[in-house]
């Protein structure tokens, strides 16, 4: 098994190539002091509420989003995943797409989803509108 050492996930914790790390109660401007480039990816009622960045991980691009409440409050979520490689109808909740994202995070990172504690919950997710499916981090 090949598993990417610069990658962790622990009790809501995420940190991804020494340039990304997020986790329950991290603020706005802990983002933007990262060394990474954010762009604004949602907006509501004028205030940005997610943001988004990318990096190269073995042969592919990842997709990092993170969610935060309104009025500078703590994140909410942060979705990741393998840039079009998950794509496509599932038409269930539990379908293909949902297992392969399971599969490829055992197999490349040496985690079994779903995982949860008092922080939250990590799990594969998939979007029936967006058709994507990634991995899915909710807070508490």
């Amino acid at each position: 098994m090949n598993i990417i050492r610069d990658v962790k996930f622990e009790d809501g914790y995420f940190s991804a190539n020494e340039s990304i790390t997020l986790f329950r109660g991290m603020k706005r401007k802990n983002l933007h002091s990262m060394d990474q480039d954010w762009e604004a990816w949602v907006k509501h009622e004028e205030e940005i509420v997610a943001y988004k960045t990318s990096f190269k991980l073995k042969k592919l691009r990842i997709i990092v989003i993170c969610f935060f409440e309104k009025n500078d409050d703590t994140i909410k979520y942060w979705d990741f995943g393998p840039e079009n490689c998950m794509d496509g109808f599932q038409s269930k909740p539990e379908g293909k797409y949902t297992r392969r994202v399971r599969r490829w995070f055992l197999d490349d990172f040496g985690i079994v989803l779903p995982q949860a504690g008092p922080w939250g919950k990590i799990d594969a997710c998939h979007d029936p509108h967006n058709q994507t499916t990634s991995v899915f981090c909710a807070y508490q």
